[in-house]
């Protein structure tokens, strides 16, 4: 083989060697973004399908608080929140699933009101339905139960002017 041809040769394989790692730095940086946007530290609760105007200041949901083991965190799963079709955890679910969103299913637009003639039950069965209800009723449900803040001022900060 010629000396031409060997430093060709030398030259390709620098080069693809070169590409192989441009494209594994460029995937795993994907992979990163794509991690912290499925399931990312913290998350502002904020939905302006829901709301087009929030009364009160956004909750900033604090991920990594609710899954890190205690004394640290809550030890929560992720199913401990997302749930499926019939509200059974999600047991199997991890950091980075994808899942959907409340809104897909409770999607209803702002609070609901109740019906004077309602039942406890029914009344408890129509908040659901709406983004604000379900999504009040997991978090303050799972608070009371755990001991966790109930008053809107805990989760909800003021508003800045």
């Amino acid at each position: 083989m010629s000396k031409r041809i060997k430093q060709i040769l030398t030259i390709l394989t620098i080069s693809c060697i070169g590409m192989l790692f441009l494209v594994a730095g460029i995937n795993a940086e994907e992979a990163q973004k794509t991690e912290k946007a499925s399931c990312p530290d913290v998350m502002e609760m904020k939905n302006e399908q829901a709301f087009p105007q929030h009364r009160m200041g956004i909750v900033e949901f604090d991920h990594k608080k609710h899954v890190a083991d205690k004394p640290d965190g809550y030890g929560l799963g992720c199913g401990e929140c997302h749930h499926d079709e019939n509200g059974e955890p999600l047991s199997d679910l991890k950091a980075g699933d994808e899942v959907q969103g409340c809104f897909e299913c409770h999607d209803k637009k702002s609070r609901p009101r109740r019906d004077p003639s309602m039942s406890p039950e029914e009344w408890e069965k129509e908040q659901l339905k709406y983004y604000y209800g379900a999504i009040h009723e997991n978090c303050m449900g799972c608070h009371k139960k755990m001991g966790g803040p109930v008053r809107c001022t805990e989760c909800h900060p003021r508003p800045q002017q």
